[in-house]
């Protein structure tokens, strides 16, 4: 059993979205599935088989809240998911194309919090060792995809409640948004999913140099990796779906100090093909 949970705030992305995933999820799995959607919009037409959740209490407002997607902390809330059972959140910009079973395993045999890859160096497995040299540092990783165990992490719902100001002199890194909170006050407990399983799509698909990418991508551990990957997250602006469904094969895509020129169509039918 994997229990799967998405945020949705605002009008963004409508339910229908979150259906795309669901769909996808179960297309690809061998293993039970329950869906929760926390949600300030519980009257949309939500995919029956999705329990829809209002947000939980915070100290602060969820309008406030919407900055830095800290909306997102609610999936630690008591009464939101099932105990007991692996959970893993999605953002609504991740392509599913494997079994997430698979995400499952993986949690059940590491504990702890697993998110993505961020930094370019992977020094999330040492910084608690390295605690008394590099003092207050954390592995920043990226929160568009989370596998935990719920009753693991109530306190963090409790500690985010107790610290965050509501109002506009917040000014500390690790409250502006949601994935530098969890790095920071989990970096005991914090692994980062292999990029075989879940990774980021500015991560796995491009690089500081064209060259470097095209050479990369023609590796055959490469290739095989990215073969059997569950999920692609599409963090960052300039990578949302409704900007790549309108590229071309050739386009440049930029993201930060990071490119690639586009070869997905795979990737592009997945966001406009219709929901069956």
């Amino acid at each position: 059993m994997l229990q799967v949970v998405f945020v949705k705030w605002g009008e963004k992305y409508g339910p229908e979205v979150v259906d795309r995933s669901v769909r996808a999820i179960l297309k690809h799995t061998t293993c039970k599935v329950q869906f929760t959607c926390i949600t300030d919009d519980p009257a949309s037409r939500f995919n029956p088989l999705v329990a829809v959740k209002p947000f939980p209490p915070f100290t602060a407002s969820l309008d406030h809240l919407k900055n830095g997607c800290r909306l997102k902390m609610a999936i630690f809330s008591p009464g939101i998911l099932d105990e007991g059972i692996p959970a893993l959140y999605l953002d609504l910009d991740t392509l599913v194309r494997g079994d997430v079973a698979r995400v499952r395993d993986h949690i059940r045999a590491h504990s702890g919090i697993h998110m993505l890859k961020s930094h370019y160096v992977p020094w999330w497995p040492i910084q608690h060792w390295a605690g008394p040299l590099i003092g207050n540092k954390y592995y920043h990783a990226n929160s568009s995809a989370i596998g935990f165990y719920p009753e693991n992490y109530y306190w963090l719902f409790d500690r985010f409640n107790t610290i965050v100001v509501g109002d506009s002199s917040e000014t500390s890194k690790t409250l502006r948004c949601d994935d530098r909170f969890i790095s920071c006050y989990c970096r005991d407990t914090l692994r980062v999913f292999p990029a075989s399983l879940v990774t980021k799509f500015s991560a796995e698909y491009m690089s500081p140099s064209h060259v470097y990418e095209q050479v990369r991508s023609r590796l055959p551990w490469v290739q095989s990796r990215r073969q059997r990957q569950v999920a692609v997250t599409f963090a960052g602006a300039a990578l949302k779906p409704e900007m790549l469904t309108k590229l071309k094969l050739g386009d440049e895509v930029r993201y930060k100090r990071l490119k690639t020129y586009w070869n997905h169509l795979d990737f592009q039918n997945y966001w406009t093909e219709p929901v069956a």
